[in-house]
C-alpha cells in the first residue's frame, strides 16, 4: 500500500489526518444545519459517531481519507475534505468529499481544499479517476466541481435524493 499523508499545507491552510479524538469536532460540523443541509440533514450523536469509524476506515484500508483543514494564520477550523471509496449508483469509486465551516464560504477555500485533494489521488495515490458528487440544489458545490475541472457525468439518486456526479480522470497515466 502506498504510504499515507497525514499532514500537508497548502497556500492558506494546514491539513492533518482525521482522528477518532476528532469526534467533537465531527459532531459539531453534524449538527450544523447550513452545512448538513446538503449532506442529509444533522446527525446525531450515535450516527456521528458511525460516520466518523467509516472514515476512519477508510484510512486503515485504503491509506487515504478525510483530512481536517486549518487556518494556517488564524488556526481557525475551516472544514473537512479528502478521498473515500464508497458505491456510487452501483459502482466502487474513489470519491473527493468536502464540507466548509459556513464562516469560510465563498472565500475559496472548498476549490482549495479539493485542488489538493485531487492533486495527491493523481500523483500520490496514482488513481485513474475521482468522482465528486452533490445534490442538486447545491449550485455552490457544483460550482467547485466546475472550477476545479470536473466534467459533468449525470444525474442519479444517491441515498434517496436527486444527486448530480461529476468526474475527472487522471490524464498523466
Amino acid at each position: 500500500m502506498i504510504k499515507s499523508i497525514d499532514s500537508f499545507h497548502t497556500p492558506r491552510l494546514v491539513a492533518r489526518k482525521l482522528e477518532a479524538s476528532d469526534a467533537q469536532l465531527l459532531y459539531l460540523m453534524n449538527q450544523n444545519t447550513q452545512i448538513m443541509a446538503t449532506l442529509g440533514g444533522v446527525c446525531d450523536e450515535i450516527e456521528s459517531n458511525k460516520r466518523l469509524m467509516w472514515n476512519l476506515e477508510q484510512w486503515q484500508t485504503n491509506g487515504f481519507g478525510l483530512w481536517l483543514f486549518y487556518d494556517k494564520s488564524t488556526n481557525d477550523f475551516v472544514g473537512r475534505g479528502g478521498l473515500r471509496r464508497l458505491m456510487v449508483d452501483g459502482k466502487e469509486e474513489i470519491e473527493v468529499a468536502y464540507a466548509i465551516m459556513p464562516e469560510f464560504w465563498t472565500k475559496g477555500f472548498a476549490t482549495e481544499i479539493t485542488s489538493a485533494c485531487i492533486k495527491f489521488a493523481f500523483t500520490h495515490y496514482k488513481l485513474q479517476s475521482v468522482v465528486a458528487l452533490t445534490q442538486v440544489s447545491n449550485k455552490a458545490s457544483e460550482r467547485v466541481m466546475q472550477k476545479v475541472g470536473f466534467t459533468y457525468e449525470k444525474n442519479f439518486i444517491h441515498h434517496n435524493m436527486p444527486h448530480v456526479l461529476y468526474r475527472m480522470m487522471n490524464l498523466e497515466g
